[in-house]
């Protein structure tokens, strides 16, 4: 059974050859989110499924790999659809490479997927070379310092103000509640080399990038 797993989907804002290279290497299920296929052609990448109703590709590249079609017209995206495979095929580690930038009400959508399948892995993110985004939710994560994700940032999700502390970093936190209505959370920096982060009694994305293009 597969344990880690990364989607590729159509949209990548920014995207490294090098960094999606090294991900699929390190990946156990590769999984191409219709236009992803595009991409994972151009660089080689084999996957282990594409998934979609292949909108957004120009051509329907054959893939010696388990194909799942979905009707153009339906009640969920392609980047769902693939989450949803990825749940099925037992994955508990899953990064979403490309799906944030862009058509804003596709990045709202993965944003809120972020909530969907929050209980569904151990672990789930999107990313490309320029952002990094999770759900925390009563817990305490540590991230490193990473030129490549030169700021951080809070957005609480919900109505529930959870209290937020944050250790290791140029903004420090104690138990501070961080209500949804608010930039107080946006825009730090590691200043350590790790740093701590903290939600109790909420939710909240964490946003890692860089203005690198």
């Amino acid at each position: 059974m597969p344990r880690t797993a990364l989607i590729i989907v159509s949209y990548v804002d920014a995207l490294d050859e090098k960094d999606l290279l090294t991900l699929s290497s390190e990946a156990d299920y590769v999984i191409c989110a219709d236009g992803g296929q595009m991409i994972a052609s151009a660089l080689g990448i084999r996957p282990d499924c594409v998934i979609g109703d292949f909108d957004s590709t120009t051509e329907l590249i054959e893939m010696d790999c388990l194909t799942i079609t979905y009707p153009v017209e339906k009640d969920i995206t392609d980047s769902e659809a693939a989450l949803l495979h990825a749940e099925e095929a037992g994955c508990t580690d899953v990064l979403v490479y490309g799906g944030i930038g862009g058509r804003l009400d596709h990045t709202l959508g993965n944003l809120a997927l972020l909530e969907r399948f929050k209980d569904s892995f151990d672990s789930l993110r999107f990313m490309d070379h320029r952002n990094e985004v999770r759900l925390l939710r009563n817990e305490t994560v540590t991230i490193t310092k990473d030129p490549q994700y030169h700021f951080f940032g809070l957005a609480v999700l919900d109505k529930d103000t959870p209290q937020v502390t944050i250790r290791g970093a140029h903004y420090n936190l104690d138990a501070y509640p961080l209500p949804r209505a608010t930039t107080r959370g946006i825009s730090n920096e590691v200043e350590e080399d790790t740093a701590s982060i903290t939600i109790e009694g909420g939710s909240a994305f964490l946003v890692r990038s860089s203005d690198s293009k």
